[in-house]
C-alpha cells in the first residue's frame, strides 16, 4: 500500500475527533470507558482504578543524576526482605509518599523486574515541574533519603511467543517503555542466541524536542547491538549536529516528528497482525500515533497505552 493510500484511508478512517480530556488512561482494549473530566495533576485521582499494590515498601535513594538541564534520574534501594511488596512487571509505575510533602507522587519505573530482583533496584526518571512530588525530587531529594513506595499499574509487556513488539514513546514517555525494553533485553540474554526467534522482533520509535531530551541514547544504542533491535530517534525542535552519534547498523535519527510514513516503513519487518505496540506520551502524540497504527492495518486490540499528563 502506498503512503497515498494510507493518508487517504487514514483521512475516511479517522475524521476529526472530539477526544476526552481525560489526563492519564491506561487502556487494553477500546472498550473501556473515557471519561470527559477535567485533566488533574493528581496521580491518585488519575489513577483511582487502576490495580496496586496493597502493601508500601520502605526505598532508600542511593543514586541521583542529572539526565539532563530538566530530568533527573533516581536510583531507589529496597532490601531483601521488602522486595516482594515492590516486584513490578515492566511497564508499571510506582505511587511515592515522600516525608513532608502531601501529595502522592506517580512515577513510571524505567528499570527491568529483573534489575529489582538482583539488585534491589527501582530506577526513575523524573521531569522538572513545580508539581509537589517531582519539585521534591529536583529541588530537596538528597542520597539515603527515605521514600515509600507502592507499584501499581495495567499498562505492561505480556509475553506473546514469536511475536514482536514495536515501542513508541514521545518524551519522558520512554520510561515504561524503556522497563519493557530492557526486560526483553535480559528475557534474550537470559535465553541464548535462538531466543530472538522466541521474542520477536523489537524496533523503538524515540521523539524528543532535542537530542539532550534522548536521555537514553547510549543505553538504547548498547541494547539494539545486543539484541539486534531497531531504533528510529526523532529530534523535533534542533537540528542534529554530531549525527554520527546516533546512527549504526541497527539505529537512526531525523529531525521529524513521528509520522505515517514512520509507522508504514516498519511494516514489512514488523507485520502488523505479528506485533504488539507499546505507546507512551502525552495524550495528543498517544492519539496520532494509533491513529497512524490503525491505518497501517496493526489491529486495535494489539495497541496498548498509556497517556501520561
Amino acid at each position: 500500500m502506498s503512503l497515498r493510500s494510507l493518508q487517504q484511508k487514514l483521512c475516511k478512517v479517522f475524521p476529526r475527533r472530539v477526544y476526552t480530556s481525560i489526563t492519564c488512561l491506561f487502556a487494553k482494549d477500546e472498550n473501556i470507558a473515557k471519561e470527559s473530566k477535567p485533566r488533574t495533576r493528581d496521580h491518585m485521582k488519575r489513577t483511582e482504578h487502576s490495580p496496586r499494590q496493597k502493601s508500601l515498601c520502605t526505598a532508600q535513594v542511593v543514586r541521583i543524576d542529572d539526565f539532563s538541564i530538566s530530568i533527573k534520574g533516581l536510583q531507589l534501594f529496597v532490601t531483601k526482605q521488602q522486595r516482594s511488596n515492590a516486584e513490578f512487571k515492566a511497564g508499571q509505575w510506582v505511587d511515592m509518599f515522600i516525608p513532608g510533602v502531601d501529595t502522592v507522587g506517580g512515577f513510571s519505573i524505567c528499570n527491568s523486574p529483573k534489575d529489582l530482583q538482583e539488585n534491589g533496584i527501582i530506577e526513575l526518571a523524573v521531569k522538572f515541574s513545580d508539581h509537589p512530588p517531582a519539585y521534591w525530587i529536583h529541588s530537596k531529594c538528597q542520597l539515603n533519603d527515605n521514600v515509600k513506595v507502592r507499584v501499581g499499574g495495567n499498562f505492561f509487556y505480556e509475553h506473546k511467543p514469536f511475536n514482536n513488539t514495536l515501542l513508541i514513546a514521545g518524551g519522558v514517555g520512554i520510561n515504561p517503555l524503556l522497563s519493557i525494553f530492557r526486560h526483553k533485553r535480559d528475557r534474550i540474554c537470559d535465553i541464548g542466541d535462538s531466543s530472538t526467534d522466541v521474542e520477536g522482533k523489537t524496533a523503538l520509535i524515540y521523539s524528543a524536542k532535542t537530542c539532550e531530551d534522548l536521555i537514553f541514547q547510549k543505553q538504547i544504542q548498547e541494547m539494539c547491538m545486543e539484541t539486534n533491535a531497531l531504533c528510529h530517534f526523532h529530534v523535533t525542535k534542533e537540528k542534529v549536529n554530531n549525527r554520527a552519534a546516533y546512527e549504526s547498523p541497527f539505529t537512526s535519527i531525523t529531525e521529524t516528528k513521528v509520522s505515517l510514513e514512520t509507522i508504514s516503513n516498519l511494516t514489512k519487518q514488523l507485520p502488523p497482525q505479528m506485533t504488539n505496540c507499546y505507546i507512551c506520551g502525552p495524550p495528543p502524540f498517544i492519539e496520532r500515533v494509533e491513529d497512524y497504527l490503525v491505518a497501517c492495518g496493526y489491529p486495535k486490540n494489539h495497541i496498548y497505552y498509556e497517556k501520561w499528563w
